[in-house]
């Protein structure tokens, strides 16, 4: 299930998208981890508006439940949500795992052959403990993911992602887009010192 995500702001932007890449500006890093800040774009008096929250819903289970399964919407943890407080997630690069037969796992990197945004659906609350909070919606993969993941996210055509927002029911379906996949080192390896060296830890 993604953890991971890359969001990056356009040059030579205008409207909405220079609104989002401005607000993209201000996060710390353009590597989006599971708790971190992340840009998404509501209805506000009906207009798309981007802002920052947290990704991760906010549970007594867990504290960062991040995607929501579009065959999963009637439990309680995404209902109220879907029917009020729906979001676009603007992604440059989402990353998936692949296990390996040594136990290890190999990530992979995915964008769109022309570098654009993918437009994620997701879902967004009030935390009272986090401020506001957002989880990207996973679907079935697409014949390119499922090889390396049984889920993938929800990405949307902009005007689609409009009327989501606007409450249309969408059949969400695997992205048949252009996208590219290329194995590439874990965006969540970290490295600690450890006797004057350095030690990686992999995910």
């Amino acid at each position: 299930m993604c953890n991971a995500y890359r969001v990056k702001p356009k040059r030579n932007a205008s409207g909405l998208d220079a609104a989002v890449s401005e607000t993209i500006h201000r996060l710390p890093t353009d590597l989006v981890r599971r708790t971190g800040p992340g840009v998404v774009v509501t209805l506000e008096d009906g207009d798309p508006r981007p802002s920052t929250m947290r990704w991760g819903f906010h549970r007594h289970f867990g504290d960062a439940i991040n995607n929501a399964r579009s065959d999963n919407f009637k439990s309680s943890v995404w209902a109220d949500a879907l029917a009020s407080r729906r979001c676009l997630v603007p992604i440059s690069v989402f990353y998936e795992w692949q296990p390996l037969p040594n136990g290890r796992k190999q990530a992979f990197e995915f964008r769109r052959e022309d570098e654009a945004w993918m437009w994620i659906a997701g879902l967004w609350e009030e935390s009272e403990n986090h401020g506001p909070c957002y989880a990207t919606i996973t679907t079935e993969p697409s014949p390119l993911v499922e090889p390396i993941h049984d889920r993938m996210l929800a990405i949307l055509d902009f005007q689609d992602g409009l009327s989501f927002l606007r409450g249309a029911e969408l059949p969400f379906q695997p992205y048949a887009g252009p996208l590219v996949a290329s194995a590439c080192p874990s965006p969540l390896r970290r490295s600690t010192p450890q006797g004057g060296g350095q030690q990686w830890e992999l995910f």
